[in-house]
């Protein structure tokens, strides 16, 4: 089976290991099941001849093993093993189950963490390129149905083994009966099998389709919430939404008719095809007083055996259904392989910092998409010096924020290099990334308190109180603060909606600085305020100047009135502008 030999490549070696134990766990609940049904004979056999039993073999062996010599006490017995019997099967079948849901389950997390790894460690070019709804979709619901799978695989073995054993214990006691039941059985199996596979599969990735549609539009919606309430577009991502939920409905509720249909039809061919054999048994003139035991035999392995052939079609739908998301996780795996052949892989971060000690160099800077042959950058060269700043200007599209991407390490350089003095940032990303603060046009903010969006990824343990503050009164945030009852404590809200504009930023800045950055990046920080806005958050980095090296991207004069060197940025390339060549309060021109 192809999906075997694909979660055989993603099992790690101690993942294989557990799942030979639990093999051998399967096993032994095997042997019980196949045990208990087979103490049911001596038993009957031991009730119908209670009087001549003590005279046969082996019950004869086994009373004169136990020193009993009266029928009925050896009948007692018997009647007391099979109930002891039954007890400790069944403590240790509960023993087991929860060893194949702690296996099932544990692995699920070991999977989805090492996906979610995975994602955080590709580069900000790889995120680009994906669908934020489709690596939720992944993470969650496509590792949920992949150990759907597992689960599926580890109960078909147990219920594959225990039916395996039981129809062998059958053929010795009554060849007929078997093979026919038997052949029935196989029939149903391997047709549904046939007629389901290639449907379910299908099935299976039309809701794959529709979840990772769920999830946009959800996300879709409540991202927009303004601008859905402001524009009346309640119903549009409504319907959207309904749609795909529909589309995921369709999909689940045909697959879990398909998956049910077998069981009726299979009970109604085993009895049919039992009472059958046992019909054509009693015409052709059979001992009832010897038939009985075999018959009550049969009774007892088909009350056993009739749920198990149920749930086994039941898996092997599941398997079929579930094919799509197992190739989808099985796709990221080789590529996270080769991640990890060619990086060290991992998200642990170095904590020191790449000090830029006179300038930085750009030299011979080009980029264009791996989708594109259209250069955004040609051949960019010139040098930022320590402690000045720098703006880059004009039109939308020119390439701005590519070119301050590229800087920030996020994007890499198709040709060319960035060197801190004489180190090529992409050698110390993580140092690099260290020495930097960014401060994007549109803040994101987690919706928690202020001290934790400010001291961004840090635990409360990790947070330093006296550097919180200080880089909250640089970004001139401290009276705002003071507004508030819970100050730092107070939480911002999904995206910071209980916020101004105005004071986002304020929280973007003070996220910048909190690290105490060598070089600060603003892209385009403040052309959504309003003048007056604008002015208060300016002054807040302004008052940074000589300090660091500031990094500008803007639209408006104001932004760059205090630049030292203003680059105008387009048809790839970068030129240095005159002072005082811009007047206007427009600058994309």
């Amino acid at each position: 089976m192809d999906e075997l030999k694909k979660l055989r490549a993603i099992f790690t070696h101690k993942q294989k290991a557990d799942s030979l134990v639990l093999l051998i766990f399967i096993v032994i609940g095997t042997a019980f099941e196949l045990l208990g049904v087979s103490m049911i004979l001596p038993v009957i056999n031991s009730i119908l001849d209670k009087d001549t039993i003590l005279d046969e073999d082996p019950y004869k062996s086994v009373a004169g093993l136990l020193g009993i010599d009266n029928p009925n006490t050896f009948v007692f017995v018997l009647l007391m093993s099979l109930i002891v019997l039954y007890i400790v099967k069944n403590i240790y079948l509960i023993f087991m189950y929860n060893r194949q849901y702690k296996y099932i389950y544990s692995n699920m997390r070991f999977l989805s963490t090492k996906l979610m790894r995975f994602y955080l460690g590709q580069s900000y070019s790889y995120h680009k390129k994906k669908n934020s709804s489709e690596l939720l979709r992944n993470v969650n619901q496509d590792v949920a149905d992949f150990f759907g799978t597992i689960q599926a695989l580890v109960f078909l073995a147990t219920e594959g083994l225990t039916v395996t054993a039981l129809i062998i214990y059958l053929f010795i006691k009554d060849k007929t009966i078997t093979i026919a039941v038997g052949f029935i059985l196989a029939i149903l199996v391997l047709l549904f099998l046939k007629v389901y596979k290639k449907h379910l599969g299908l099935m299976g990735q039309k809701n794959r389709f529709f979840e990772a549609q769920v999830n946009k539009w959800v996300q879709q919606a409540f991202n927009g919430i303004k601008e859905v309430k402001v524009m009346n577009k309640e119903d549009f991502f409504f319907r959207k939404y309904d749609e795909a939920f529909a589309g995921r409905v369709k999909s689940e509720y045909t697959y879990h008719t398909m998956v049910s249909i077998p069981k009726p039809v299979i009970e109604a061919g085993a009895m049919c095809s039992l009472l059958g054999a046992i019909s054509i048994k009693l015409l052709l003139g059979v001992n009832t007083h010897y038939f009985i035991p075999t018959i009550s035999i049969f009774a007892v392995a088909s009350i056993r055996m009739l749920p198990s052939f149920n749930r086994i079609t039941e898996y092997l739908g599941t398997i079929s259904y579930q094919k799509a998301a197992i190739t989808s996780i099985y796709n990221d795996f080789l590529e996270m392989k080769e991640v990890e052949k060619s990086q060290n892989g991992g998200l642990e971060r170095s904590k020191k910092k790449l000090s830029l000690k006179e300038v930085l160099h750009l030299q011979n800077v080009s980029f264009h998409y791996d989708d594109s042959d259209r250069m955004i950058l040609d051949d960019i060269s010139f040098d930022i010096k320590k402690n000045t700043s720098v703006a880059f200007i004009g039109q939308s599209g020119a390439g701005k924020t590519t070119l301050a991407d590229i800087i920030l390490g996020v994007l890499e350089p198709s040709d060319g290099q960035i060197l801190a003095d004489d180190i090529n940032i992409e050698d110390k990303l993580d140092e690099w990334h260290n020495a930097i603060g960014y401060i994007p046009q549109n803040i994101y903010l987690m919706d928690d308190t202020i001290a934790r969006n400010v001291a961004f990824g840090l635990s409360d343990e990790e947070i330093d109180m006296e550097r919180l503050e200080r880089a909250c009164q640089r970004a001139q945030l401290t009276d705002t603060l003071k507004d508030l009852p819970d100050g730092l404590n107070t939480v911002v809200g999904e995206h910071g909606v209980r916020f101004s504009g105005g004071q986002r930023q304020r929280i973007g800045i003070a996220r910048a600085l909190y690290n105490e950055p060598e070089i600060l990046i603003l892209d385009e920080a403040t052309s959504a305020l309003d003048n007056e806005t604008e002015a208060a958050v300016m002054e807040a980095i302004d008052a940074l100047h000589g300090e660091m090296t500031l990094i500008v991207i803007a639209h408006r004069l104001s932004t760059i009135r205090n630049c030292d060197f203003v680059y105008k940025i387009g048809k790839g390339k970068a030129q240095l502008q005159p002072k005082g060549a811009y007047q206007g309060n427009d600058i994309r021109k």
